[in-house]
């Protein structure tokens, strides 16, 4: 009896172009993405992964714990078999639904309705006694602070398209990272330089990826969440408040400062919570005291770009606006770090695991473009001919997953060059071949758009490498 992914041919999270929030009046003026003067964000996507044994699927629960007791073990064909040794091999249920869970590696179905029941767990903060903009972050013990003079570094212009270069050394460690971030003393009007945090300048939000302000905030949850539009406000004054004001971690470090409250309908909100009193707080289910945390120390991912032009992989703000605006822009003939977090150690959405997701732009777009929401069907951004998805399964399993993917929403882009895994653990590699347009699982290829494939890594790092086909 053999256990397989049925992942093998799907990558997790494709976000739909699908109106999620409704655009939001910054200081009275009205801003317009397009004609209708909405803003088309991406609806939540859950992620769906069917583990199969013989004709039956199973369920996650079992598949781990095979792994644990040595029932089932990895094969070199990167499929889950029973194990020689083991005392008896899994019962095999009568086929059920499909197990749910937002990892990579998996068929992505996007929701873009968020209509599903409120999870059980995990519990929800109290509700605040103050109905008007009720603080969600624990509030500094000063209810009035005056910013230090030396609790932010001096302002900085916004990042160059390589800014990333400039934080991280060769060995992926991002000093101002590790800098604790002092709750309470930085003005929301100021970006907060010199901790980590990676400023984007494609937004025109002052350096922030994405604000956005629960206008309900109930026990259940936040709902009518609105986002600020792009453009809105260069110098950063749209963060106010009562918003949640996100941001970006160079790569491979991911933000630590999200609400343990979420949506209630699905809807991720992340960011530093801007306090009544106007001053920046680590969010209430922050991870870590500092704004930036390194991803998994398990297994690397990089990207190699051997082609003659350069290439943006531009990773979606998550838990956040979930647009696709983080960059790492690789030019030709360099190495990029890929953010890559550890299942149990980062964010989980309404119970689940979550995975870091790419949209893969075609070699020669300018970073402004890339890595922000693009116009339907440009072929750049949210409309990116491929899809890349990688986490670390650092539970039983012990083992990473990187997937391929074309983008679901523009199946007839052209990537126009090649993508090949390598690493001396990654069983079944993974790759697209550009001169045929096919997602390959090792050696075989399919010519099934809705295919992609998924590597397992053992151990060690993974490089996706970008070559001429």
């Amino acid at each position: 009896m053999r256990l397989q992914y049925v992942s093998l041919a799907a990558l997790a999270a494709v976000t739909a172009a699908t109106p999620h929030h409704m655009h939001r009046h910054a200081h009275g003026v009205a801003k317009r993405d397009d004609e209708d003067g909405l803003v088309y964000a991406p609806a939540v996507t859950q992620t769906k992964i069917v583990y199969w044994l013989d004709d039956h699927s199973i369920s996650e629960k079992e598949a781990r714990q095979g792994i644990a007791n040595g029932t089932l073990t990895w094969g070199d064909d990167g499929n889950l078999s029973t194990s020689t040794t083991g005392p008896s091999a899994l019962p095999t249920p009568a086929p059920t639904s499909k197990q749910h869970s937002h990892v990579a590696g998996a068929t992505s179905e996007p929701d873009p309705t968020h209509q599903k029941p409120a999870p059980e767990a995990p519990e929800p903060a109290p509700e605040q006694p103050e109905e008007s903009a009720p603080p969600v972050a624990t509030p500094s013990s000063d209810p009035a602070p005056s910013p230090s003079p030396d609790a932010s570094p001096a302002q900085q212009p916004d990042t160059s398209s390589n800014a990333w270069a400039d934080m991280v050394d060769k060995n992926g460690h991002c000093a101002e990272c590790d800098k604790e971030f002092p709750n309470g003393k930085i003005s929301c009007t100021k970006f907060p330089y010199g901790y980590g945090a990676l400023p984007l300048s494609n937004e025109g939000l002052g350096g922030w990826s994405g604000i956005q302000d629960p206008l309900y905030r109930g026990a259940d949850g936040f709902d009518d969440i609105t986002t600020v539009v792009k453009d809105s406000c260069s110098d950063g004054t749209c963060c106010t408040a009562g918003s949640f004001c996100s941001y970006g971690c160079p790569n491979p470090y991911l933000k630590a400062s999200f609400p343990s409250k979420q949506g209630r309908t699905g809807q991720s909100v992340g960011g530093l919570y801007c306090n009544k009193n106007g001053y920046l707080e680590m969010a209430d289910g922050k991870i870590a005291n500092t704004l930036c945390v390194q991803g998994s120390k398990q297994m690397s991912v990089k990207v190699q770009n051997n082609l003659s032009k350069s290439v943006s992989f531009c990773r979606t703000d998550y838990p956040g606006t979930e647009s696709m605006t983080f960059p790492v822009t690789v030019g030709p003939g360099e190495t990029g770090f890929l953010a890559n977090p550890d299942q149990n150690e980062y964010f989980f959405w309404e119970g689940l695991k979550t995975s870091a997701q790419y949209y893969v732009n075609k070699q020669g777009v300018p970073e402004n473009e890339a890595c922000t929401w693009g116009k339907e069907m440009q072929g750049k951004g949210n409309w990116s001919p491929t899809v890349f998805g990688t986490s670390f399964d650092d539970g039983p399993m012990q083992q990473g997953f990187s997937s391929l993917k074309q983008n679901e929403l523009c199946k007839n882009e052209r990537l126009g060059y090649d993508i090949t895994f390598t690493g001396d653990s990654v069983v079944s590699p993974c790759r697209y071949k550009s001169s045929t347009n096919q997602y390959c699982q090792g050696d075989a290829c399919s010519d099934d758009m809705d295919r992609g494939c998924t590597a397992a890594i053992m151990h060690g790092d993974l490089t996706v490498v970008l070559s001429d086909g």
